[in-house]
């Protein structure tokens, strides 16, 4: 079972010298106040280091002939690095344009031989617009690398009894070393410590990433 953000913190705490804390998120004291702040700077840096399978999450657009934006989820932090939009209406899947060439787009007319989608004002927009029913399916990353005791997971950390859903010994080893750097007292060695269990993460978890083929396409 995994750990508390609480129990975590007590663990590091003879390694980070300072005292185990017995509450954490409601504590005033400004040892805990850094705390806080460190071990959710170190939880952003872990999701931001790979494209978690267990954060992917599903999407679909159901086009009505009309709309070409669609407003992004609420729980998106990011698209994954290989990561593709299916429609059923191109053999191919459809190719993602720079703001640039949807510029382009808008400006001139053309007879688009495979469907183009980019993501622009907090929406994902495409062109050809999606017709009637038709679906545009692809995956995001999300934000909710947090698990509350009750409710649905969540970006931020705001209780004692949260928990990490990506390991809680990888983001231990995260805060041991960021809280040292931070104090000027020697991390060299905690952080390698730290970094290998990452990259064991990150490779244990490469078995779930999507096949990647080739996304662009000649309008």
């Amino acid at each position: 079972m995994p750990r508390t953000i609480l129990e975590i913190v007590q663990a590091a705490a003879p390694r980070i010298g300072i005292a185990r804390p017995s509450v954490l998120m409601s504590s005033t004291d400004e040892t805990d106040i850094e705390l806080r702040s460190v071990l959710q700077e170190a939880a952003d840096r872990i999701v931001r280091a790979h494209d978690w399978s267990m954060l992917k999450v599903e999407e679909t657009n159901t086009g009505d002939g009309t709309t070409e934006g669609f407003d992004l989820p609420t729980a998106y932090l990011r698209m994954p690095k290989e990561g593709q939009i299916w429609s059923t209406r191109w053999q191919h899947p459809l190719a993602p344009v720079t703001a640039e060439e949807w510029l382009r787009l808008e400006v001139r007319e053309y007879d688009l031989v495979v469907g183009t989608w980019i993501i622009l004002e907090g929406q994902i927009k495409f062109k050809p617009v999606l017709t009637s029913a038709e679906p545009a399916r692809w995956f995001y990353i999300a934000n909710t690398a947090i698990k509350p005791a009750s409710g649905v997971n969540k970006a931020r950390f705001t209780e004692d009894a949260d928990t990490f859903r990506l390991g809680d010994r990888i983001l231990e080893l995260a805060l041991i070393w960021e809280w040292r750097a931070s104090k000027g007292v020697p991390y060299e060695e905690h952080m390698v410590t730290a970094e290998t269990a990452l990259a064991q993460a990150l490779s244990d978890d490469k078995g779930a990433r999507i096949i990647a083929q080739a996304s662009r396409r000649n309008f």
